[in-house]
């Protein structure tokens, strides 16, 4: 008999319940029994969704105490990820962290060794890895279908982020770590190589009502070469999809995140070649405020849980993590600078 693995939900905010509640409800072999939100209404609506035996705590802390919790989902703000991560390792649950990892490198550092002393899993909430679209494109590169990899490209122009923490600098860390480390974690896990320096120009130009960057151009450069850009917009919220490519020696690969859109040119037969990827919305897990469908979300959760279940590495562990983190933060300083960052000079700051 499959053993159940229950489930504690450590910030039941909007994300946390439409995101995460929403789709652990679905798995099989496993139970939500607790939850926590600084809002009666949000703990109404955890209730309504997950009945009426759920334990529910305004902090989060509470969570921890109980002794038949066997897993945490943290999704509170970016700030308080660290607190949470470091309080859960210590009363021996299992995490799946919501990204970023952490604010600054030493707080990863902190998270992923608290793991490590008690053996138990942490994985970070990098879902755009658990999507089929993504993962078909990397089967290609991995199988040697573009030839030798030299460039990708991320493209997201958009609406901007909802309002509330999400427009904080202090809650979010700034803005490229709060939403692009999605993009940094597909760019490292793709190129798989070393990220060495990166430049970035980026300013607040148009969303004046909130304290963090509403556009941003960001060049990573990695080991042997390859490179990796991204282009934000978030003021654009019509006319767009978020635009992903990759070219090598032999190939290219021109990926549309919302459009479920993935062609693949072979350059030695001169060949088009669109691969299905679609799925359903159901499969997909998870529809945003502004319509967007994340469809990482599900998967990501089955894939902790067994994880948990059966003692191995998550694909989204702390070491990568850690490295989508550092690209970010380097970005966001070469931004402050005006100059070119090592990722040398963050991960040893």
């Amino acid at each position: 008999m499959t053993a159940t693995i229950n489930i504690g939900l450590i910030g039941a905010g909007w994300f946390g319940r439409e995101a995460h509640l929403a789709n652990l409800l679905k798995i099989e072999n496993t139970k939500v029994i607790a939850a926590s939100s600084r809002s009666d209404e949000s703990l109404q609506q955890v209730q309504a969704m997950a009945g009426n035996s759920i334990e529910t705590f305004t902090d989060w802390q509470r969570v921890l105490e109980i002794d038949a919790v066997d897993a945490v989902v943290i999704a509170l703000t970016n700030d308080q990820h660290h607190a949470a991560a470091m309080a859960a390792f210590a009363a021996g649950k299992h995490v799946l962290c919501e990204k970023p990892l952490g604010l600054t490198i030493p707080e990863c550092n902190e998270i992923i060794a608290a793991s490590t002393a008690a053996n138990r899993v942490l994985q970070v909430g990098h879902e755009m890895r658990f999507q089929r679209m993504y993962q078909e494109m990397k089967s290609m590169i991995d199988q040697g279908q573009l030839g030798n990899l030299h460039l990708m490209w991320c493209r997201e122009f958009r609406g901007p982020m909802r309002p509330g923490w999400r427009s904080s600098q202090a809650l979010t860390g700034g803005t490229i770590l709060e939403k692009n480390c999605h993009h940094f974690d597909l760019f490292n896990w793709m190129i798989d190589r070393p990220p060495v320096k990166v430049a970035a120009l980026g300013g607040r130009d148009v969303l004046l009502d909130r304290e963090i960057l509403d556009n941003a151009q960001v060049l990573v450069e990695y080991q042997d070469g390859r490179r990796a850009s991204l282009e934000l917009c978030l003021f654009a919220p019509h006319g767009g999809d978020t635009e992903i490519g990759v070219v090598g020696s032999a190939g290219r690969i021109d990926t549309l995140n919302q459009a479920l859109q993935l062609v693949h040119h072979d350059f030695k037969t001169a060949t088009r070649n669109e691969i299905d990827v679609t799925d359903s919305i159901d499969e997909a897990g998870f529809t945003d405020a502004s319509g967007r469908i994340d469809r990482g979300i599900l998967p990501e959760l089955e894939h902790f849980i067994d994880c948990c279940r059966e003692g191995t590495e998550p694909l989204t562990d702390g070491p990568s993590a850690r490295l989508s983190v550092a690209v970010c933060l380097a970005a966001q300083e070469s931004i402050r600078r005006g100059a070119m960052v090592t990722l040398e000079e963050i991960l040893d700051g």
